[in-house]
Parts: C-alpha cells; sequence; structure tokens
C-alpha cells in the first residue's frame, strides 16, 4: 500500500494597506469650514435689518417651497404691523 502524502495549503499574505491613518485632517477640517460658516451666518445677521433678523428668528427650521416663504414674509409683515405672529390656524377636516 502506498503511503499517503500529507496535503499542503500554502497561503499568501496579501499586502493590503498600511492601516488606518492621515483621516484626522478630514475631521478638523470639517470642524472648521462648519464654524466658518455659522461665524458667517452671525456676521450676516448682525448686518442685517430688524425686519431680516426678526423674520430669521421666527422662520420654522423646516421650511420647504413657496409656502413657507409665504409664511416668513407673512410673520414679518405682522411683526412691523403689530399683530399676532402666529395667527389662528384653520380646522381641517380629516379623511374618514
Amino acid at each position: 500500500m502506498a503511503e499517503s502524502q500529507p496535503i499542503i495549503i500554502l497561503r499568501k499574505k496579501v499586502a493590503g494597506h498600511a492601516g488606518h491613518h492621515g483621516g484626522a485632517w478630514k475631521v478638523a477640517y470639517a470642524d472648521f469650514v462648519t464654524a466658518l460658516m455659522a461665524l458667517f451666518i452671525v456676521l450676516w445677521l448682525m448686518g442685517a435689518n430688524d425686519d431680516v433678523k426678526h423674520a430669521v428668528a421666527r422662520a420654522p427650521l423646516h421650511t420647504s417651497g413657496q409656502r413657507s416663504t409665504e409664511r416668513i414674509k407673512r410673520r414679518a409683515v405682522c411683526l412691523r404691523a403689530g399683530t399676532a405672529v402666529f395667527p389662528a390656524r384653520k380646522a381641517r377636516s380629516r379623511p374618514s
């Protein structure tokens, strides 16, 4: 009977990247850009007139589309006139 030879498995080590390094500058840069954007917004608001300041302060954070822009303008007009900023809403009928 012939002797069985052992099975030899060769595994090659694949040289990958040198590891995770050099990415910290991206986080620092993103923080810097965010701070710079906030600075410019504050400077812009400081230079704006009072009507714009009030309109921006009262604007909802989730504005979208034409209807939101009209609401902001209407609120700015209400602020100038001294009337209620948030008028009573109409009751909506819900579908059954």
